[in-house]
């Protein structure tokens, strides 16, 4: 009787602490997914649009020039000159490959359009025994449309790049003239006339500048890029060439295929 006792005490205290237990036990809880967010990368095709401001260096010696065909006269002057420059627009296209070193390697191409343009005016004067002969002319420098292809050398800060540049350049250069003599106060058509040459020139470029990407598509950046497009002959008697030199700054946006 007493062993059957203790065998009912025993499975009674087992059966009341087999909830306690059970409830203690731990079960293996799933872990929340977290979403792993891609990082940002610079590879990829791009097509963008730019406005900015150009000035160009259209260096010469015009004391050449005017030497060649007033040499004979009194005297001659000049102010102006044939440094085109004024706003512009156009797009570009690329495409980047960013390495796993951050270093980002691409290459572009731009098309731009506007009216960069520069006068120069001169006056010569010959006393004569008939009366003064004078000379009035001008010469304008216009460049219509311009653009380069280059390569791009970044370093990518996250959506941050700051890059160099450099590569090919060309550009619409045009020089025109014209040119009214007087005898005596009188005009003189056989003596007056204009002329006019354009040439695409094509030279090399060089510059700077700096990306951000505010979204993962958009991006954009300022940029400072140097030409030089060589020489346009203006004059082939006087020999007389129209350096062709231009700087740029452009505020540019892209969309990031």
């Amino acid at each position: 009787m007493r062993i059957k006792s203790l065998l009912l005490g025993g499975a009674a205290s087992v059966a009341l602490a087999l909830p306690a237990f059970a409830a203690d036990m731990s079960y293996p809880v799933k872990a929340p997914v977290v979403a792993v967010v891609p990082a940002f990368t610079w590879t990829g095709f791009y097509l963008g649009a730019n406005v900015g401001y150009g000035w160009g260096d259209g260096s010469t010696s015009w004391d050449n020039y005017l030497g060649h065909y007033y040499s004979g006269y009194d005297g001659y002057s000049y102010n102006g000159g044939v440094d085109p420059e004024g706003w512009f627009g156009g797009f570009q296209l690329g495409y980047n490959y960013q390495f796993e070193n951050n270093f980002v390697l691409g290459v572009e191409a731009d098309f731009d359009f506007g009216s960069l343009e520069d006068k120069l005016n001169y006056y010569a004067y010959q006393a004569t025994p008939g009366g003064p002969a004078e000379a009035y002319g001008t010469v304008n420098t216009k460049i219509e449309a311009f653009g380069t292809v280059r390569a791009r050398l970044g370093y990518a800060y996250d959506r941050l790049l700051p890059y160099v540049t450099g590569g090919l350049a060309w550009g619409n250069v045009k020089a025109s003239g014209n040119l009214n003599s007087y005898l005596n106060g009188v005009y003189q058509p056989g003596l007056s006339g204009s002329a006019s040459t354009s040439e695409t020139l094509w030279g090399w470029t060089v510059g700077a500048g700096v990306e951000y990407a505010f979204t993962d598509n958009w991006t954009a950046k300022i940029e400072y890029l140097y030409a030089d497009l060589g020489d346009i002959n203006w004059d082939g008697a006087s020999n007389t060439n129209i350096d062709a030199k231009l700087q740029t700054v452009k505020l540019g946006i892209n969309y990031k295929f």
